[in-house]
Formats: structure tokens, sequence, C-alpha cells
């Protein structure tokens, strides 16, 4: 909106300067005095342009038929822009208002079922910390699942997909690399027959000793 101003701006300027002579314009009515220079006379263009897309006024208005038909089609522009920014921001609004009362409840019901349960206060700060880390990390990262999309790819698609996605991370293992040097194909079933992702928290066990695996 601030560029849209200002190039609103430059051309109010430029068709109240670059008139014929004897045609009253804005600046020819406008007393910019010896102690205005040209920023003054820019500010006061900008001041124009930004009071067309607000309710306010002020006491630069068109003189003549150019100035009154640019002054015409700039109001029209600011409705359909600002209209449209103000409508598009409120959505916006309402959406994260809706996303963190969503959150907020969730996690409010959380706390009030560890204190029923009277779960001591390590593990409930530990299930707490977990839960605000996955509801932080579910706003930045985009799931498969949310990319509907997706579902319309061939099963090869597919699986070269999670090829792509995941080998980076196995390839790291001297093994892996090595296998998926010899048999891209065998990788490729690796990758979307033997991994799956899964969620740990700080102190967590994943292994005993003489546990199966």
């Amino acid at each position: 909106i601030l560029c849209c101003n200002h190039i609103i701006a430059c051309a109010w300027y430029g068709i109240g300067s670059l008139a014929t002579e004897g045609v009253d314009t804005w600046v020819a009515h406008t007393t910019f005095g010896e102690t205005h220079d040209f920023a003054y006379a820019y500010l006061t263009s900008l001041h124009w342009s930004l009071t067309q897309f607000t309710p306010a006024s002020m006491e630069v208005v068109p003189r003549n038929t150019h100035e009154r038909l640019f002054s015409v089609i700039v109001l029209i522009f600011a409705l359909v822009v600002f209209s449209s920014f103000v409508s598009s921001l409120s959505s916006s609004m309402t959406q994260l208002r809706q996303m963190t009362f969503k959150y907020d409840k969730g996690l409010a019901i959380l706390r009030k079922y560890l204190r029923n349960r009277m779960i001591r206060a390590g593990l409930s700060i530990r299930i707490l910390r977990f839960v605000e880390y996955k509801l932080n990390s579910q706003k930045t990262e985009i799931r498969d699942a949310d990319v509907a999309l997706l579902q319309l790819l061939s099963a090869p698609l597919q699986m070269e997909l999670v090829m792509e996605t995941l080998s980076p991370w196995l390839i790291k293992h001297p093994f892996f690399h090595h296998y998926a040097l010899l048999s891209p194909a065998c990788m490729q079933d690796v990758c979307n027959t033997a991994v799956s992702r899964v969620s740990f928290s700080q102190g967590d066990v994943i292994f005993s000793d003489h546990e199966a695996s």
C-alpha cells in the first residue's frame, strides 16, 4: 500500500506540475513558499494520496478536469485495494485467533488432566514442554497430510518423493551410503517400507537392555 501511495503521489504531483499554462492546478493553487522545498511538496502529494485510501481529508483538491479524472480513478482503485486488504487482514486475524484459542484450550485441558490425575511435577513439565514443542513445530512444518494434492501423484512418483525426502538422512550412515550407491531401487524400497518418523522427548528411553528390537 505504501508503494502504491508513493506512485500515486508522484503521479499527482506530476499532473499538477506539467499542466499547460493558464490552467489552474493544485500545485499552482497551493502556496508552498520559499521555505518549503521539494520534500514538502512530495509530502503534500503523499498526504493527499493517503487520504484517498482513508476517510481523512485535506486542503488539496483537484482544480481541473485532468486532476478530477485522476482523483476519481484513484478513489475507485483505493476502494478496491483497501477493501481487499482489510478483508484479507480480518480473515487472517480471525484464523489466527481461532488457532490460538484451539491450542490454548487444548493446553488448558491437558493441564487440568494432569492435575486431576495427580501426575508428578517433573513428568507434567516434560509432557507440557513436548506438547508445546509439537504445537509450535506444526505451525512451521508442512506435513505430507497437509498437502492434499500429493494424493494425485502416481505410486512411483510418491515412492520417489519419499526417497528424496528420507535418503539424505539415511545416507549419513556409511552402510546406507554404500547401499544407495549399489542398489538405488532397493534403497527406495527401504525408504518407503522400513522407515517411519517417531518423535521423542528429552529424557525418553528409546532402547533398554535385553529388549527385542
